[in-house]
């Protein structure tokens, strides 16, 4: 029970009042059972009101400190002020604990795990989160802690890279210490810096360069020229001896500095983990790799901390651009950045004196492919081509987007003995959706109408799949039964307005029921006769041990048939059910044995 707080001068939990000044009961950590998520809960209990209590401490000691130091009662809380609970740190006022309490990393956890929810490392954490997020704090103040062997995998798209991965736990951390730096370095970034920024993504970028152009040509008045430029090898190429002196003058908290400094120093190749095919390691080539760095060199591509490090990298280059060459029209995007300006010659002078700073001061090259051309020929830039009232995509972007929709209509459509099949796995599916969302979140941006009013046309077999909303500019699957419908007559419902031009084969069981009085003719063609009466209203069945004959009975007749399939997972009484597959035949192509052998092939099958 909750009652008055008596100060007993205990290191317990009775010292911390709750918000209406009750305490809670007495509860140290040497009481806590040893054993059972109750104890967990407790002890985290413990540790997060401990250390709040520590805070209003150190707030309170800050505001009055000649009131702290001679012991004066507290007259906001109507107390005489109490000693503050132990931590493991003998300096509890320092700030490297507020960085490691277990608030701050239970907060950044729930933000990694955001977007890596479904990983298994993620889940794996997430089984036992408490214990988790209080070793970690364990290993974070005594300084135990190391980085977990990374996982090496290699990408195709949209070109061939080397990944270090790393661990879930690892990227808590990298979470924790990256919003502990930003808090400087967001104050030193110029505007124009973007990638892996607030605010600052691919669309701003894209956005900025277009009202670049538009001022550089005085709205079209004027010509203008663009000079693109881009580190060569850059991750592969940046010194972390340079790094280091670059972000350590600006820490001042020493568990930041003494975790900035393991993080930035790591070897990430040290007992990595290799996944993926045997042979994609030995294909990419050895200016891009880690595993062929020079020593002191490098840092892996995908985890946060490399993305922010290599930003704090070229920061230099962007003082530099905009305080020495006075370049008003600069920006960046990693490592790929862009100089506008109404006079090439001026560009070609700033691109000299951009390459001595470069190698001189961050011992980085450009690459020689560089574009130096007139604004009017439209800049390649970030997946767009970018002009001053218009923005096209990258035929580059669009050449892989239909590369993925071959290798999924393979996938998912057949053809065969005169039949169109087109295959509903839900997990295939799922990937094509995310990749139709991610396409078209790219092609909004840009005046892409027409281009995707022709790749929808030209590639019809989606519109089996998905329905199409021109006024959002997404795609919606066409293929998954909601799970509100309470009847079986509902979901045949459901089916048959989906596919108003198919015969529905709708499995119930050890049948194949029928639920609409339209589906007359097509009992009349397969010779059934009418049901009695029976709890769901099924009109006509069909044994399941006779599918195959129906389905080809159905195909000679020139009917269009989708399966449904019975599943396993009950919704408030009724079974959950999913579309199988859809068989469209090809006039005038399809002969009765032809037909009945791929039926009764698929039947076998299943």
């Amino acid at each position: 029970m909750r009652g008055r707080h008596v100060d007993t001068g205990r290191d317990t939990l009775s010292g911390i009042p709750n918000r209406w000044g009750a305490a809670e009961p007495d509860v140290t950590p040497d009481a806590v059972p040893v054993s059972g998520w109750a104890s967990v809960r407790v002890l985290v209990r413990y540790a997060v009101r401990a250390e709040s209590q520590q805070r209003v401490e150190l707030q309170h000691r800050q505001r009055e400190p000649e009131q702290r130091q001679q012991g004066q009662p507290d007259l906001r809380l109507g107390r005489a002020p109490r000693r503050m609970i132990p931590f493991a740190s003998d300096e509890p006022e320092r700030w490297g604990l507020m960085l490691f309490s277990y608030e701050n990393l239970d907060r950044h956890y729930l933000r990694c795990r955001s977007n890596k929810r479904n990983t298994i490392n993620a889940l794996r954490f997430e089984e036992h989160q408490e214990l988790n997020l209080l070793a970690l704090r364990e290993a974070l103040e005594t300084r135990t802690y190391r980085p977990a062997p990374s996982v090496c995998f290699v990408t195709q798209r949209p070109k061939l890279r080397e990944i270090f991965a790393a661990d879930f736990r690892d990227r808590v951390v990298h979470h924790v210490l990256v919003d502990h730096l930003e808090r400087y370095w967001e104050r030193v970034f110029i505007h124009d810096s973007y990638a892996c920024r607030k605010g600052k993504g691919i669309h701003a970028a894209v956005a900025r360069l277009q009202g670049f152009i538009r001022q550089v040509t005085a709205n079209g008045q004027r010509p203008g020229w663009y000079l693109q430029l881009d580190i060569r090898n850059y991750f592969m190429r940046i010194d972390k001896a340079i790094l280091w002196r670059l972000l350590a003058p600006h820490i001042t908290d020493e568990d930041a500095r003494w975790l900035t400094e393991l993080l930035v120093f790591h070897d990430c190749t040290l007992g990595h983990i290799v996944k993926g095919a045997p042979g994609d390691l030995e294909r990419v080539p050895p200016h891009k790799t880690l595993l062929r760095c020079e020593p002191g060199k490098g840092l892996p591509i995908g985890n946060l901390n490399s993305q922010f490090f290599a930003n704090v990298y070229l920061n230099g280059l962007d003082q530099f651009v905009k305080h020495q060459l006075r370049c008003g029209y600069y920006l960046r995007y990693c490592d790929d950045f862009l100089l506008l300006s109404a006079d090439r010659d001026e560009l070609v002078s700033w691109r000299a004196r951009l390459e001595t700073y470069l190698r001189e001061t961050l011992a980085l090259e450009l690459n020689p492919r560089e574009r130096l051309r007139p604004l009017s020929d439209g800049v390649d830039f970030l997946g767009y081509i970018v002009r001053r009232d218009y923005r096209l995509v990258r035929r580059r972007v669009v050449d892989a987007l239909k590369a993925r929709l071959r290798a999924y209509r393979a996938l998912l459509v057949t053809a065969d003995a005169g039949t169109v099949t087109y295959r509903f796995e839900a997990a295939d599916l799922d990937r094509l959706h995310a990749v139709l969302s991610s396409y078209l979140g790219h092609f909004k941006h840009a005046n892409a109408h027409r281009l995707w009013q022709s790749l929808w046309a030209g590639h019809g077999w989606l519109a089996v799949y998905f329905d199409w909303d021109a006024a959002a500019w997404r795609v919606t699957p066409r293929w998954r039964m909601p799970p509100g419908l309470t009847n079986v007559r509902q979901q045949y419902a459901w089916v048959r307005g989906r596919f108003p031009d198919a015969v529905a084969l709708f499995q119930v069981g050890a049948y194949y029921e029928f639920y609409d009085r339209r589906d007359a003719p097509i009992a009349g063609l397969l010779g059934l006769q009418p049901l009695g009466e029976n709890p769901r209203g099924a009109l006509f069945g069909v044994p399941g041990r006779l599918f195959g004959r129906t389905l080809a009975r159905l195909i000679v007749g020139g009917r269009s048939v989708v399966v449904v399939r019975q599943g396993e997972r009950d919704w408030t009484g009724i079974r959950e059910r999913v579309v199988a597959w859809r068989m469209v035949p090809v006039v005038g192509s399809l002969g009765g044995g032809g037909a009945y052998a791929a039926a009764t092939e698929r039947e076998e099958v299943r």
